[in-house]
């Protein structure tokens, strides 16, 4: 038996992204050589230093102590994470605009202190969902100035 059989034995139980899987492994395989170095220096063989550190390990245990860590929505967790900028500058530029895209209720904005809490809800929600995907903020604020830029643009007279 070699550290790639006992990796083998563990891949057979995870269903990751493959990234995500690659990785896990390599840190595993990182354990286990120094499970079986340490073995060695205390005077076992290295295929018996290797079966002491898969039954210490306990194979399946791992796989599936692995697969509950770090399983995920993966791909959906990221397009979600970039979709919701979009659709939230999208939804906060029809509280603000009019339809047509004039800025007529600008006036109105400091008086409806609603409109500041579905901005505050906005641009935290991304971050509270998203904890790891901090870039989710960056993108709403691109989508949110590209929305104001193409509302204003047109209105203004130079």
């Amino acid at each position: 038996m070699t550290v790639d059989d006992v990796l083998q034995q563990v891949q057979a139980g995870l269903h990751l992204e493959a990234e995500t899987e690659h990785e896990v492994l390599e840190e595993l395989r990182g354990h286990l050589e120094e499970a079986v170095a340490a073995g060695m220096a205390r005077g076992l063989t290295s295929e018996a230093a290797l079966s002491q550190a898969a039954a210490a390990l306990g194979i399946e245990q791992t796989a599936i102590e692995l697969q509950a860590t770090h399983a995920g929505w993966g791909a959906l967790e990221g397009i979600a994470a970039a979709a919701l900028p979009v659709i939230f500058a999208l939804v906060l530029r029809w509280f603000i605009f009019a339809p047509d895209g004039t800025a007529a209720a600008w006036r109105e904005l400091p008086v409806r202190p609603a409109l500041a809490v579905i901005a505050a809800v906005v641009l935290l929600v991304p971050l509270i969902r998203f904890p790891r995907r901090r870039y989710a903020l960056g993108l709403w604020l691109i989508f949110w100035a590209l929305s104001l830029l193409t509302a204003i643009w047109p209105t203004t007279r130079w």
